[in-house]
């Protein structure tokens, strides 16, 4: 480990932060360049430290708890902007070529593959990421900090835009729940229920309100959150049940029960401003069209 990097800077956190990128202790530490047993004793230092249960213990195997996974990314989004930092001090920061903004529930699966299938045609592309609700990315595209957006529902039409896939609306519940097993839900089963929800700058959210509204009542919302992983963890508090973009990136806490109603998904796509497309902007709507046409429903995100 550079000692003059982030992560050599901070071990403890570059050692949390390896663990949003891979879930798996030996190969996490491995990538810190340290042993399974040092980074056990470190991640249990953390938990007596913070009072907090980092790992859950699975037969032979640990996993990441709901805590841990909010962590984990919080400590490998710090190590980034630590790194930022020191590349701007020493004057050799990359500049970013492409800015591409996206959903949350689109980012590990959609806009992961997306990019780094872009990345092997064009490796001189220096990609820059921006998460944020839709309103958040549509100002961006229009203040010019963010190139292409990855995002739903279709924009104006003074914005560019591809459809690239649908993604399932998904009753999410905790573990033990008296739907969790059901192979589909009716929301009217469950209108008695505390729901927990998204803030109404969320795509998903208005969608979620119509589909109870289609089911005949009006959602007791308990809570409202700016962050998906803010709502799973509160439905594996057992706080309420959420109505919630499907994500591949599930916490073993919550279940995601499939929503019996037709229009309980929505359409997302790659949205640009027509008046300021960049050469490497073109290049990556050109390979979204090129991958629909190899792989038709890659992107597709279902229950």
């Amino acid at each position: 480990m550079d000692d003059s990097s982030a992560a050599g800077l901070a071990p403890a956190l570059a050692q949390l932060a390896a663990l949003a990128l891979d879930p798996n202790i030996t190969r996490a530490a491995e990538r810190t360049g340290v042993s399974q047993p040092t980074l056990s004793r470190s991640l249990r230092a953390w938990e007596q430290q913070l009072g907090i249960e980092l790992l859950i213990r699975r037969g032979r195997g640990v996993e990441l708890s709901d805590e841990g996974r909010t962590l984990a990314a919080a400590a490998a989004e710090s190590l980034r902007t630590l790194d930022q930092a020191l590349h701007r001090i020493r004057g050799d920061a990359p500049v970013a070529s492409l800015t591409v903004g996206f959903l949350r529930s689109l980012g590990p699966t959609v806009a992961g593959e997306l990019i780094a299938s872009f990345l092997v045609t064009q490796p001189q592309t220096v990609i820059a990421h921006r998460e944020g609700s839709s309103a958040d990315l549509l100002d961006g595209l229009d203040a010019g900090g963010i190139d292409v957006a990855l995002t739903a529902p279709r924009p104006p039409g003074r914005f560019g835009w591809l459809p690239v896939g649908r993604q399932a609306l998904v009753l999410v519940v905790p573990v033990g729940h008296r739907m969790a097993g059901a192979g589909s839900v009716a929301l009217s089963d469950v209108s008695d229920e505390a729901f927990l929800a998204l803030d109404h700058r969320f795509d998903a959210r208005d969608r979620a309100d119509a589909l109870c509204a289609a089911a005949g009542f009006s959602p007791r919302i308990a809570l409202e959150a700016d962050n998906l992983l803010t709502v799973r963890g509160y439905v594996a508090a057992g706080l309420g049940v959420a109505i919630l973009p499907a994500d591949a990136s599930l916490s073993p806490r919550t279940v995601s029960v499939p929503i019996a109603n037709a229009d309980a998904h929505r359409v997302f796509g790659l949205v640009w401003n027509s008046a300021r497309l960049s050469a490497d902007s073109d290049a990556l709507i050109a390979h979204a069209r090129q991958l629909a046409v190899r792989y038709p429903g890659w992107a597709d995100v279902s229950a």
